[in-house]
């Protein structure tokens, strides 16, 4: 059996990938290495030809298209503490947990059948269980991947903030519409935390435009985080939880009967559910 030789990795900042995550002002931000430099545009990102009839053409440099990435990254609002999180930050506890295993594994998957779909006609993922688990720390890794690696416009939205912003915006005369446009529109968004808070009728409303928006087009794909799970008594109270007296909702209520019949079926089509179980991490 051969074995594989492993290639020596130059920049240990970057592990040759060219470029870096950073906390900036609470977002998770990309920029190029210190290590990048690009010998053939020498950083002008443009390179100047002349024709053989002697007429002069600018035309993108390769190195553009990192560029292109990290723009587009920074647009995806991912939360700063998330800076580190990877797939292969992600700690399976105890290693054989099925569950969180599989989680990874249908993570990993979803990029590649995106990929090979061209992000035509691909579903979601939802990922349900118990706070601590690693669901938004799985969620970011495919968004890193997707736009680092391939160029996928991706986005984050934790749904309960939305909400709050959206109240404030109300006493400065923005409309919902404003905030609600850029999510709906994006190749992949993430809705974190979805059915957190009391879920009135006009948080119902707002998830719903959400929702039906993306489930009426087949080239928007949506993966979802949540705390609660379709059955009770699936979910693991997390022993941080019990000694802070908070209130386990999602041990006292479905997802179903959290955010409805209608929001509930349109997700279950458009997403597969991932269920995880165990000990909550940050709790350890």
């Amino acid at each position: 059996m051969k074995q594989k030789i492993k290639q020596a990795i130059n920049c240990g900042r970057c592990r040759d990938k060219k470029y870096v995550f950073v906390n900036q002002k609470g977002k998770v931000q990309a920029e190029a290495c210190s290590c990048f430099e690009c010998m053939v545009c020498e950083g002008n990102r443009r390179i100047f030809e002349e024709t053989p009839e002697g007429l002069s053409k600018i035309r993108e440099c390769e190195c553009s298209e990192l560029f292109k990435r990290i723009d587009l990254f920074n647009q995806a609002a991912v939360p700063g503490k998330f800076v580190h999180e990877d797939f292969s930050s992600y700690s399976v506890d105890p290693p054989q947990h099925r569950t969180q295993k599989n989680a990874l594994l249908n993570s990993q998957k979803f990029i590649k059948d995106y990929i090979d779909r061209k992000g035509q006609y691909s579903q979601g993922l939802i990922y349900m269980g118990p706070p601590g688990l690693g669901k938004t720390h799985l969620v970011v890794s495919v968004i890193k991947n997707l736009v680092m690696q391939y160029g996928v416009e991706c986005k984050f939205v934790d749904f309960f903030e939305l909400l709050r912003d959206i109240r404030h915006g109300y006493g400065e005369d923005i409309s919902e519409k404003d905030f609600i446009d850029p999510y709906v529109g994006v190749q992949v968004l993430v809705i974190d935390e979805l059915a957190k808070g009391r879920n009135t009728d006009w948080e119902l409303t707002i998830l719903d435009h959400f929702i039906s928006a993306r489930y009426n087009d087949d080239d928007k794909v949506t993966l979802v985080t949540t705390n609660f799970s379709d059955k009770l008594g699936n979910a693991i109270s997390s022993d941080r939880n019990d000694k802070q007296g908070l209130s386990n909702a999602y041990s006292r209520f479905t997802l179903e009967e959290k955010i409805g019949a209608r929001i509930h079926s349109r997700l279950m089509e458009m997403c597969k559910k991932v269920n995880l179980e165990g000990k909550d991490h940050r709790g350890m």
